[in-house]
């Protein structure tokens, strides 16, 4: 089938199911931004590929909906004549669907693809309207869908306890003991990071991120009941804390428990409506809560703080030597986007401890670069050529770190319109890295930082400033974020985020530059009464200097830019061959 097709069978199967239409975010039963091949329903309906994105299909009308990221993805990979697009910030689902039903209408979805806030969100907005939002028993997409992938089933691997940095039975016993004093008998757990962190464990069923997909419940004794397919298991001797049952008797068990009367501990925020409900029908107590682990991750142990600071100096390393090629050959031998991208990853995976791409890289030059999440297609690939700029958004996965770094690099003459607004998204990298704030503080009230100095010239960016980085886990990661968005999750040491401003400009070009940073104390000046925090940097690889107008610059801006090309100089040079090393001496030189 088409995706004229697809459409028309999805219209008719959800008239057989009673309903006159069909909303469905971009997602799968886990949560997940990065979704193996049998969960890209609104890829297979829509053609948009797009990491984030809302789908609606009414009888008359279709649309898909997308954050300022994908704007111009929108408009390539959608067919105009099926459905519209628009922008999910400017128009919330709920409000774009509210202003297109009529009364009396019924709109369908798939509970284990919705939390609870979307849910009522959109409740809400379609009773003011008439109209009635009904959950589905299945998801209508799969039972039209005849060619479905398979889910896949990767062999899992134990994640040493030299990277994790400590026991998969600590975990659990702390993560149990929270489960109690939240008043529960069981965690819900239906993310596949919480899993890997908590049992230290990894897979290979999501791409890009070291996941085994299943389900768990945590009961507040420690023991876990672990939902996955067995196969994948094969050599894991998890002892008898862990019971491993079949993926499948999942909801089985969660209504087993609701007939039990016991209370189940499940975060609105993390977890599909659709599971929570099927407990609760069933009798169960639910206890709406925090699930302690997502904040348990986001704080890294020494251990695997360590390992980022390692896993990022080699990454630096890896880094340095495209940039030298890139530089110096690149441009004459006619290398394209793709080509880029092939040479990066091929650097990298030289590392014995390398474990594949943290996302898929995006490698964009000048008009390309102005999507903030660009994909290479045959269609779009570009060749580097001088007058314009390169950007490359990368990263790897290493067992002992997760990396995620952005350079944009000048070809030849660049437009000082161009450089000037290099150095504005500089500016705010910078202040971001250079902050200083008080124990409580959250990543929405360090945003502003990241955008004064494009404010001040009418520029600013649709994606937020940072987004939390797990430990050889996923490349975003929550709940820690720096963005305009509200956010309740108070920064503490060992969080580790991006810091990743940028300027976009339609059929043009894009410029991002991107470290990771890790929280850390900082020293109280004599007279203060507030304990203070910093970032530290870890990402090691040299920012253009070409590309930066120097007298936009302050005094304290350009000694942050010195020191750091001082210390990328000294960490990565020793990593590097002699040539590299040659080239980088003189990319790290003073402003």
């Amino acid at each position: 089938m088409n995706i004229a097709e697809r459409l028309a069978a999805l219209r008719a199967r959800l008239k057989e199911l009673g309903v006159d239409g069909f909303w469905m975010p971009r997602t799968d039963e886990h949560g997940s931004e990065y979704l193996p091949p049998h969960a890209e329903r609104v890829a297979w309906l829509t053609g948009f590929t797009g990491s984030a994105g809302v789908v609606f299909v009414l009888p008359g009308t279709a649309a898909v909906l997308s954050d300022g990221r994908y704007t111009v993805q929108l408009e390539r990979e959608l067919d105009p004549a099926l459905f519209e697009r628009g922008n999910s910030v400017e128009t919330p689902p709920s409000t774009w669907l509210s202003r297109r039903v009529e009364a009396g209408m019924r709109i369908g979805y798939d509970p284990r693809l919705v939390r609870k806030p979307e849910k009522a969100a959109m409740a809400k907005k379609l009773d003011a309207a008439g109209a009635e939002l009904v959950a589905l028993d299945a998801n209508p997409i799969d039972l039209i869908w005849t060619d479905r992938p398979a889910r896949p089933a990767e062999p899992v691997t134990a994640h040493p306890v030299a990277y994790a940095g400590e026991e998969a039975e600590a975990k659990t016993e702390r993560m149990g003991t929270a489960v109690g004093k939240a008043g529960a008998d069981q965690l819900l757990i239906t993310a596949p990071e919480s899993i890997a962190w908590l049992l230290n464990i990894r897979g290979a069923d999501v791409p890009f991120n070291p996941l085994p997909l299943g389900f768990a419940l945590l009961g507040s004794d420690g023991h876990v009941r672990l939902f996955t397919d067995r196969a994948k298991l094969a050599g894991l001797d998890f002892g008898n804390r862990v019971a491993v049952e079949p993926y499948e008797a999942f909801e089985p068990a969660l209504a087993e428990l609701g007939a039990r009367g016991l209370r189940l501990l499940a975060d609105p925020a993390y977890s599909a409506v659709g599971f929570a409900d099927r407990f609760a029908k069933a009798g169960g107590k639910l206890v709406e809560g925090e699930d302690p682990i997502p904040l348990a991750r986001a704080i890294k142990n020494p251990t695997e703080v360590k390992g980022a600071f390692a896993a990022q100096q080699r990454d630096g390393a890896a880094m340095s030597r495209f940039l030298c090629w890139l530089s110096t050959e690149a441009v004459a031998a006619g290398v394209d986007e793709v080509a880029a991208a092939g040479r990066l990853r091929a650097i990298r995976a030289e590392d014995p401890l390398f474990r594949g791409l943290s996302f898929e890289t995006i490698s964009a030059y000048g008009p390309n670069a102005a999507q903030p999440h660009y994909r290479t297609t045959a269609e779009t690939n570009l060749k580097l050529t001088p007058g314009n700029v390169y950007l490359v958004d990368s990263g790897g996965q290493y067992l002992d770190g997760t990396t995620d770094v952005t350079r944009t690099i000048g070809l030849g003459t660049v437009a000082e319109a161009i450089r000037v607004q290099f150095t504005l998204v500089l500016k705010g990298m910078i202040a971001v890295s250079e902050a200083v704030f008080p124990e409580g503080t959250t990543g929405a009230q360090l945003d502003t930082l990241a955008r004064l100095a494009l404010w001040r010239h009418g520029h600013d960016f649709d994606h937020g400033t940072g987004h939390g980085v797990g430990s050889y886990l996923c490349v975003h990661e929550g709940p820690a974020r720096i963005s305009k968005g509200q956010s309740s999750v108070k920064l503490q040491p060992g969080m580790i985020l991006s810091d990743e401003p940028g300027h976009y400009v339609a059929g043009s070009h894009g410029i991002r530059t991107e470290n990771l940073l890790v929280v850390e104390p900082a020293p109280t000046p004599e007279g203060g009464e507030r304990k203070l925090l910093r970032f530290a940097t870890l990402t090691l690889a040299p920012i253009d200097r070409r590309l930066i107008v120097p007298e936009l610059l302050n005094g304290e801006e350009r000694e942050w830019l010195d020191r750091y090309h001082a210390r990328v100089l000294a960490e990565i040079g020793p990593l590097v061959d002699e040539r590299t090393r040659t080239w980088l001496a003189e990319a790290c030189q003073p402003l």
